[in-house]
């Protein structure tokens, strides 16, 4: 015991100093490791909550896309969905002009529920195929946000 006291008085500082960086140590690794558990949960983190209650499943995805697709004029349709965004992909026989495809794209908002569209973001990403090199196709963007009842469009290809 007195061997302890004399390194201790003789080297107090020293004592201190290292007393002091192993505390910072200890804190600045349980910071490192409390970041670390908490970023590795959910990449959405609380943006989803709720979801369960509004859920959109594949047989529903598959036969909106079905009826989509048997529209006059569409050719392909896609829809994913990530996380609260619905995109919907549509590609347009080359003689349909913008103005007709905003219109068929606005009629799809029918098939989702009103509590679906009051839930999630519908984007829409509307292209026309090209059948020759003169022929230009169209890339028309919209935009349904849920707080809003109409679908905000790019003027694109107008």
């Amino acid at each position: 015991m007195s061997f302890i006291k004399k390194l201790y008085n003789k080297h107090k500082v020293l004592f201190i100093s290292c007393l002091v960086a192993l505390v910072l140590f200890i804190i600045i690794l349980l910071f490192f490791i409390t970041l670390l558990m908490e970023g590795s949960s959910n990449k959405y983190g609380s943006r989803l909550e709720g979801i369960e209650n509004v859920k959109i499943s594949n047989d529903m995805i598959d036969t909106i896309t079905d009826e989509i697709i048997s529209k006059d004029g569409i050719v392909d349709c896609k829809i994913r969905l990530q996380g609260k965004i619905i995109n919907v992909i549509i590609t347009f026989k080359s003689d349909v002009n913008v103005s007709k495809a905003k219109e068929i794209a606005e009629s799809t908002l029918s098939s989702f529920s009103s509590e679906q569209l009051d839930f999630y973001n519908v984007e829409y990403f509307i292209t026309r195929e090209q059948n020759g090199e003169e022929d230009t196709p169209y890339v028309v963007t919209g935009n349904k946000h849920p707080l809003v009842d109409h679908i905000g469009w790019t003027n694109n290809g107008e």
